[in-house]
């Protein structure tokens, strides 16, 4: 999101060819907060303030849960979308209350089907079934970038280059072992970066060796746990840490199933009064939801989210049966 934004505004902003207009869902309580994203600074400046509260906010009256019926505003925004088309970015979609991303998600074809619109969304790997929840069908005609653990080319850059650009370089074989304890996860790649980085500036380094390394996982360790047992007492809260734990057992030996495989061993770890197709179905989505597996771009397949997250999980559930 950050990148799209500043590759916009560096290049397709000249003489305001290009608006680019970022919200998360908290921003957006009501209709009329929606509005006042889509509508340009410039047109609001051209009105009296009572005229702006008048316009924008008379929507939240006219304007029905699942279709924007204010065509005076629906007009205002597209005719200032033809002479500036619009790039708007939502990131923590799958946060949104149903009714407002319904109603974001109309209102963006509306306009988009007149004028020059993009809508971004941006969530977890959940967030793809939200969308289908909330009744817009043409959602499933749009493009869709899902997420998965990084290549290791793609982990090691990821780390190499912003500690270059500030003047600090890691050596190959102290590179590897973080590539590798970073499992390609995008937040481990996040944390062991951190880390790193801290550590060569309190110690004014510009090396970083081994030594360093082994220095740094100290604490990357101490973090990773606490995300270890916050994703654990999730499961737990929403009654998915025994199936959570089946379906890690089965991911020890191999790394990646079809969804069939993985819908059967939820039936073998579910009761017998909850087994149905339907509902091992939802607690795959669940699963999915959590990002304790995850079904990667291009491919009818599931992989564990996070590697050592499951065998975590499953090294608990071991535990709790022995006690």
């Amino acid at each position: 999101m950050n990148w799209l934004a500043n590759e916009v505004e560096k290049d397709g902003t000249k003489n305001n060819s290009i608006r680019v207009s970022r919200v998360t869902p908290d921003k957006l309580t009501s209709p009329a907060d929606m509005w006042s994203y889509l509508l340009s600074q410039d047109w609001k400046n051209s009105l009296k303030p009572d005229e702006v509260t008048a316009g924008v906010g008379a929507v939240s009256a006219t304007w029905g849960s699942k279709s924007a019926v204010n065509p005076a505003l629906v007009n205002t925004v597209v005719n200032e979308c033809k002479k500036s088309p619009l790039i708007f970015l939502m990131d923590e979609a799958h946060t949104m209350e149903p009714d407002m991303c319904r109603a974001l998600l109309n209102l963006s074809q509306e306009i988009g089907n007149k004028a020059p619109f993009l809508l971004v969304l941006a969530g977890t790997p959940g967030l793809a079934h939200f969308l289908t929840t909330v009744g817009a069908s043409f959602v499933e005609r749009s493009t869709k970038m899902g997420i998965a653990r990084l290549e290791a080319q793609a982990t090691a850059d990821a780390i190499v280059k912003p500690l270059d650009a500030d003047g600090v370089h890691i050596a190959a074989d102290a590179l590897e072992h973080v590539v590798e304890d970073s499992q390609h996860y995008p937040y481990f790649i996040q944390l062991w970066g951190e880390s790193l980085w801290d550590l060569a500036k309190e110690k004014e380094l510009q090396k970083l060796t081994s030594h360093e390394v082994t220095a740094a996982k100290t604490r990357v360790e101490s973090v990773r746990l606490g995300f270890y047992s916050s994703r654990r007492r999730r499961l737990k809260d929403d009654g998915l840490l025994k199936v959570a734990a089946d379906c890690a057992a089965i991911f020890q030996d191999q790394s990646r199933f079809k969804e069939v495989d993985l819908e059967k061993a939820i039936k073998d770890a579910l009761p017998d009064n909850q087994s149905d197709e339907r509902y091992e179905s939802q607690v795959l989505r669940d699963l999915a939801r959590h990002e304790f597996i995850w079904n990667p771009p291009d491919t009818d397949l599931y992989e564990a989210g996070i590697p050592s997250l499951m065998r975590y999980v499953l090294d608990k559930q071991r535990e709790h049966i022995q006690n």
